[in-house]
């Protein structure tokens, strides 16, 4: 049986690293996406020569059809993308330049529509029909984005992280209802992303279980919603944060 084949297109800053990885572990080939050369060296320095890299950009159609080209001449096929948009630095709605934000929305929402309309495309011609709706595979392809928190709820100070991060959530939900009929998942991890633990030393009062999201547990359910395990699952967004929109009030910490 052929390995399936994962994309990760963009690294974040740790959970990336953390992607491949567990995409590795559970016996996948990797291609890792990036336009910053920095992260791909980085990469390469941890995962050896088990994983396929690729310089280019993450939110042109140019970009992710030359990510495409790689693939198939690394692997011959595509099965899952993950998805990992940047994030914005922080800004307020009052403090904002209007140029600034409609770059940043676009870029990230182009960036999610281009990325699944190029490689839905060959997730459909990989699909053989036997003639049986019985015998149907249970899915083509699976696309994954991971996204923070500001997807679900909003913070000051941190605008356009928010406002983007809901957008690619509109995008995860019309897109998997048109592709479903192909067998096609899109689905979403909503996390308390790493970076978040180091700028709000306030987290642990607001979390119930005192932390973040590590890389790790990211990548966990990223493979969940890549294997045909999940297969029944499409439109959702997974939300690992400790418990937070549960929370009234703040976590009482004791004193020392």
């Amino acid at each position: 049986m052929e390995k399936p084949v994962t994309l990760v297109i963009g690294l974040g800053q740790t959970v990336g690293e953390a992607l491949v990885r567990r995409f590795l572990d559970e016996g996948h080939d990797v291609l890792a996406v990036d336009p910053n050369q920095a992260s791909l060296d980085n990469l390469s320095k941890v995962s050896s020569d088990k994983v396929e890299l690729h310089h280019g950009a993450v939110h042109t159609r140019l970009g992710l059809r030359n990510a495409l080209a790689a693939a198939l001449e690394a692997y011959g096929q595509v099965n899952n993308v993950v998805l990992v948009p940047e994030l914005p630095e922080p800004d307020t709605l009052l403090g904002l330049e209007m140029e600034d934000f409609e770059t940043i929305l676009m870029k990230t929402v182009r960036a999610s529509v281009q990325g699944i309309r190029v490689f839905s495309n060959i997730m459909k011609e990989q699909v053989q029909d036997p003639g049986n709706a019985a015998e149907r595979r249970r899915q083509a392809g699976t696309f994954t984005f991971v996204l923070s928190l500001g997807a679900k709820m909003a913070q000051p100070g941190w605008f356009s992280e928010s406002v983007t991060q809901h957008a690619v959530l509109a995008v995860i939900k019309s897109a998997a209802l048109e592709l479903a009929p192909d067998q096609i998942r899109v689905n979403g991890v909503v996390a308390l992303r790493p970076r978040a633990e180091g700028r709000e030393p306030w987290l642990r009062d607001r979390t119930p279980v005192g932390r973040t999201a590590i890389g790790e547990e990211i990548a966990e359910t990223a493979v969940f919603l890549s294997s045909p395990a999940s297969s029944i699952i499409t439109g959702e967004a997974i939300i690992l944060d400790g418990g937070r929109r549960h929370l009234s009030g703040l976590i009482e910490q004791p004193d020392g």
